[in-house]
């Protein structure tokens, strides 16, 4: 099976891959769009900001070559931290800008007149998972999984939230809609839950085809 992890000058590309060569697979790290069309299944990782990102996805083609790829013919994606946020139609990091648009959902700041936390959102938290999710099969109700974001996805279809955690007050940790995953938190950087996660995504990428 090809991966392809989308390298938009995102960082944490390495700990992404180095994280699949654990689990006994390859992933490839990409640089333009038209790589795409070589894949099985699709990693976009990310660090750092909405807007930045979405002007590097621009300048490398790789927007319509997701959309062509995850939305026409059906690949699995796994958005992860800001790769998940940039599936939604837009974000309000530094005025509104917009997405993919491959999930309908948009990316506000966390609302801070609802609860007194401090941001980014940074280091280890539970998650509370859905009955019959594809990603976390195996996974102990509340296991812990660590975050980095002040952004959090809203989504229009909450059926799409697989798990979610509370900093402050609830939102989504995880999505799955279709061929579409994606997690808030850094499934790399957590442990042997996130690399289970990662599994079941792989897994599931494997027997679609």
């Amino acid at each position: 099976m090809r991966v392809a992890i989308v390298d938009y000058q995102a960082g944490n590309l390495r700990n992404v891959q180095k994280a699949v060569e654990r689990l006994d697979r390859k992933a490839g790290i990409v640089q333009r769009g038209e790589a795409l069309a070589n894949a099985d299944a699709i990693i976009l990782p990310g660090v750092g900001a909405f807007g930045h990102g979405m002007e590097n996805l621009v300048r490398a083609g790789f927007v319509e070559a997701l959309r062509r790829e995850v939305l026409e013919k059906g690949k699995p994606l796994l958005g992860i931290c800001l790769g998940m946020q940039l599936l939604g139609t837009r974000g309000f990091e530094d005025g509104e800008m917009p997405g993919l648009g491959l999930l309908p959902m948009f990316v506000p700041r966390f609302d801070l007149t609802r609860c007194k936390v401090r941001l980014p959102h940074n280091g280890w938290n539970s998650v509370a998972i859905e009955p019959a999710s594809v990603l976390f099969e195996g996974v102990p109700q509340g296991a812990d999984f660590f975050f980095v974001h002040s952004y959090h996805v809203v989504c229009d279809d909450e059926s799409m939230v697989a798990a979610r955690c509370d900093y402050g007050y609830p939102f989504a940790a995880a999505l799955e809609h279709e061929n579409i995953f994606a997690t808030q938190f850094h499934p790399e950087k957590s442990q042997r839950h996130g690399l289970r996660v990662l599994k079941n995504f792989l897994a599931h990428c494997e027997a679609r085809r």
